[in-house]
């Protein structure tokens, strides 16, 4: 074995093995020792330098790069476990042309060359996963970065990979274990703590995580088996403000209880405001599995097995204020302060300010298993893959509030005063004390007691494959491959919601159930009251009756309850290149066609004669799916790709749904509602990619790439002014209309999504990896990454006008959700005799970010770009009696950056929210 091969020995065993940094430092040192016998058994070879750490998973990123026929990124399990990220999420965030949405404090949506999350797919192993979500995108945060060996991006298509995205493919993979030559043990341990304490009950700024990981091999390195468990417990620390959806415009006509005569009409108010704290714990067990058998050179069969299983707690209480007309008549601002055309603060006169406390319980829980079969004959080899996946989501709100009541009295006015600001945390406060267990009260309150919410969604996938590839080795073609893959998917989501009510309509006292009151002062406004809402709603409430769409007085609920299935049968042909055009320049690459054919349907109820009925509706499409890309491996390690193809995204899930939601506004006298759409067409494109790459030796290199997509279709919501809403109006009982001498319009608008043609989406992007030798020996052991990408498109969507029924913020026409014009991650680290240190800061602009609202739907927001700064120090101990143990210290979210949403203008915010620094303390130790 010459020097070359051990050090490609060396990068195999870190991309084969999952647990981070010191497994991967384990079996790196493995293979070294094993390149030192070589060596020394053959005195004329060099001597093996394998090189280890932060470089090593550079060096192993850049070859995977390098070498692929197509445009693609990656990651291997040192890089992952070198920043120990808490999911695989925050190390996608760091590659270029990728980023991350913030969920709660976490990355969780990737968004890929400045697209929507659902553009991108993600498999495991090869294969399409579901998603414990209403729509097709995982969230990555679900996937412990400990148990995944390598993570392969492919921004252009490959015609052997099924279940692409329109904007690219994200594959997870995990171990296997005959990819390794020895055995591993390694055990990894690491506190957590946040930065936001001292916010009220439930409130623990202390956390943990913990993985444990196995691989060996037996029977003369035939058989080989691996096992990880990762266990986490991270607290759940959100400061936060928000004011009522939508902003509007002040409107005598229109408004009715929520118009201010104090303020000129035309300038834009919300109707409310709040103060949020939001507290608990987020518990998540993760375990994989692999089995992996070959015999003999004539067959191999592996079968792998993927959990977990994660539990949220979130405790939430504010102090909540209507800004509005109501319930009291002659409210108002007091010297409104104006900015942009805007009411961004005042003085709050005669108001209602409630407590609320809320509590929000979720377990999801995701199953993936594959069996994997090779045969092997001569050039020939046969695969066969069967696979099935399921994720359940089970979530449980419960919301319940509290307002002052003094000697039977409720509605006691206050006065107060409200501040907003592009940047800082909102302000609000009043002058009586909302955290007095005997003034504040549950029970009745202007928005009543509460209500509740258990939705339930299941995703089920079983898919088989079959593929054929021929050893060709001709002057241009290295292989054949044709294979074909059946897929077969079903979504559920299940929705039933109930009123609460206190016993007898009263008014109680929380008492036994009293907690620490929230702390709600980084926002000014005091304390409020806080309870325990188990307790209060077990001593104080009338039993919770859930309904459903078939009982009546509950049709609106209809448009929650449905299931989509999709059956998508994919045939494909493709072919390696492989040809020297001349002495300097090599072709390589794939050309290839996949064959799509897509049977999509819904199942769910709609409104006849104002009765709820099945409905089935659906759809059946075939796509051509041609993908070239060429490779020219020019000299000086330079690279020139080129890539042409035709790529599609099916809708989400929840546009495919046949039912709709539909009510009735008793304030404005309007019907309205959304629906889905069975019918829809994929989002499809042609898409063109073209990339330079200049690599200087095996952990530097310049690259810079172009896209360009032309869509021809896309999804867009479309809104009918005057929709029929007989069948729906006739099902309300009596006292829905509040003056029956007045004639109720039968129309009003309703948004569903239909398909559109027409329109681009471009960008480029440059990356730079760099180490300090190239310049000088007195920067040796110092490196850079560098990337940054610029994306635009001519395509704008509609956001629907705000309702209590489409769920739309209003916002008109906004560009693409999930682009951010601008991305740039940058890393600086440096590594020398076990000491490691490195400092990633990821960047993206302004995007428009799909979030779920207060009615637990999609809704769209426009959300502040953001900066997030993570850092890290590490020590791995050299031979000795510490051998094996290695240290670090982290801290994430170094600035506290703040999550910003907003509508339209940066001064109609939305949402603020401050997650806390994280800091984690670890020790990982190998045997």
């Amino acid at each position: 074995m010459n020097t070359i091969s051990n050090l490609r020995l060396a990068r195999a065993v870190t991309r084969g093995l999952g647990g981070g940094t010191a497994i991967g430092m384990a079996l790196l040192f493995a293979a070294a020792a094993h390149a030192q016998q070589t060596t020394a058994a053959n005195s004329s070879e060099l001597e093996t330098v394998v090189v280890t750490g932060i470089r090593a998973s550079i060096e192993e990123s850049i070859e995977l790069k390098r070498d692929s026929g197509s445009i693609i990124e990656a990651i291997s399990a040192e890089d992952i476990g070198k920043l120990p990220d808490t999911s695989i999420a925050d190390s996608l965030s760091r590659l270029p042309g990728l980023t991350s949405q913030r969920a709660e404090g976490r990355a969780s949506a990737i968004s890929l060359r400045g697209t929507d999350p659902g553009f991108t797919s993600a498999l495991l192993n090869g294969r399409e996963q579901v998603s414990t979500g209403d729509n097709r995108s995982i969230e990555f945060d679900q996937y412990p970065s400990e148990l995944l060996s390598s993570v392969l991006v492919y921004k252009t298509p490959d015609a052997q990979l099924v279940g692409q995205g329109l904007a690219g493919t994200i594959d997870l993979r995990t171990t296997r274990p005959l990819d390794v030559n020895d055995r591993a043990i390694v055990m990894n341990v690491r506190g957590e703590m946040n930065s936001q304490n001292d916010m009220g009950a439930d409130s623990d700024e202390m956390g943990y995580r913990a993985s444990f990981s196995y691989i060996d091999q037996f029977l003369d390195n035939t058989l080989g088996v691996t096992f990880g468990f990762a266990h986490l417990e991270s607290p759940l620390a959100i400061q936060g403000a928000g004011t009522y959806e939508p902003w509007h415009a002040n409107d005598p006509d229109v408004d009715g209880f929520n118009y201010h005569p104090e303020v000129a009409d035309g300038l834009y108010v919300t109707n409310g405001m709040k103060i949020r704290s939001d507290m608990g714990e987020n518990r998540r067990d993760g375990a994989m599995a692999a089995i992996q058998w070959r015999p003999s050179d004539a067959y191999e069969t592996v079968l792998d097995l993927y959990y977990t299983k994660r539990k949220q707690t979130d405790n939430a209480r504010s102090l909540e204020v209507n800004l509005g007309n109501y319930p009291i008549q002659g409210q108002g601002f007091a010297a409104p302060i104006i900015a942009d055309n805007t009411v961004i603060g005042g003085t709050l006169l005669n108001r209602v300010p409630l407590a609320r406390n809320f509590l929000f319980k979720t377990e999801d829980e995701i199953f993936a298993t594959g069996w994997n079969n090779k045969w092997f004959a001569g050039s020939w080899t046969f695969i066969a893959d069967v696979s099935y996946s399921k994720a359940e989501r089970d979530e449980q709100q419960y919301e319940t509030n509290g307002q002052f009541v003094a000697g039977g009295t409720s509605n006691i006015p206050d006065s107060g005063f409200f501040s907003l600001s592009r940047d800082d945390m909102p302000t609000l406060r009043f002058n009586m004390n909302y955290a007095d267990p005997t003034g504040v009260r549950v029970g009745p309150t202007i928005y009543g007691a509460g209500y509740s919410k258990i939705p339930h969604i299941e995703d089920e996938l079983t898919s088989g494959r079959f593929d054929v590839i021929r050893e060709l080795n001709t002057a241009w073609l290295r292989n054949i491959a044709v294979g074909a893959n059946y897929s077969d998917r079903s979504k559920d989501k299940f929705q039933p919601e109930g009123n609460l009510s206190t016993r007898n309509n009263a008014y109680y006292q929380v008492g036994d159930h009293l907690l620490a009151p929230t702390n709600l002062g980084y926002a000014n406004a005091g304390r409020a009251l806080a309870w325990d809402v188990m307790g209060v709603l077990a001593d104080f409430y009338n039993p919770i009756v859930y309904h459903t769409p078939d009982e009546d007085g509950f049709e609106y609920l209809v448009g929650k309850n449905w299931e989509v299935t999709e059956k998508v049968t994919t045939g494909y042909v493709k072919s390696e290149l492989d040809h020297e055009l001349s002495s300097s320049v090599t072709l390589k690459g794939n050309v290839g066609v996949q064959v799509v054919q897509t049977d999509q349907s819904s199942e769910a109820l709609r409104l006849e004669n104002g009765n709820p009925v099945p409905i089935s509706d659906g759809k059946k499409y075939t796509d051509v799916l041609p993908a070239i890309n060429f490779a020219f491996m020019l000299p000086s390690d330079q690279a020139v790709r080129v890539g042409v193809a035709k790529e599609i995204a099916r809708a989400r899930m929840d546009q495919l749904k046949a039912s709709s939601e539909i009510g009735y506004d008793s304030g404005t006298g309007l019907p309205g509602g959304s629906g889905g759409n069975p019918r829809l067409d994929p989002w499809r494109a042609v898409a063109y990619d073209i990339s330079y790459e200049r690599y200087f030796g095996p952990n530097a290199y310049v690259s810079l790439a172009g896209f360009y997509k032309d869509l021809k279709t896309y999804i867009y919501a479309q809104t009918i002014a005057d929709y029929d809403f007989s069948d729906f109006l006739a099902t309300l009982p009596p006292e829905y209309f509040t003056d029956p001498t007045i004639d109720i319009p039968t129309t009003g608008r309703f948004t569903r999504p239909v398909n559109g043609d027409g329109g681009n989406l471009k960008g480029l992007e440059l990356s730079v990896a760099l180490t300090g030798e190239l310049f000088t020996d007195v920067l040796s052991g110092f490196g850079t990454i560098l990337s940054v990408s610029r994306t635009e498109s001519s395509i704008t969507i509609e956001d629907p006008p705000n309702n209590q029924f489409t769920g739309g913020n209003g916002l008109g026409d906004i560009p693409l959700p999930g682009l951010s014009k601008t991305v740039w991650n940058a890393t600086l680290y440096y590594e020398n005799a076990g000491f490691s240190a490195r400092v990633a800061t990821r960047s993206r602009s302004k995007y428009i970010g799909e979030v779920t609202n207060f009615a637990n739907d999609r809704a769209f927001k426009y959300v502040k770009g953001d900066r997030i700064t993570d850092a890290q120090l590490g020590y791995e101990f050299g031979p000795g009696a510490l051998q094996g143990l290695s240290i670090l210290v982290q801290v994430n979210n170094l600035t506290n950056e703040p999550y910003i949403a907003y509508s339209v203008t940066e001064t109609r915010q939305q949402d603020f929210q401050e997650y806390g620094r994280q800091y984690l303390l670890g020790i990982n130790y190998r045997l």
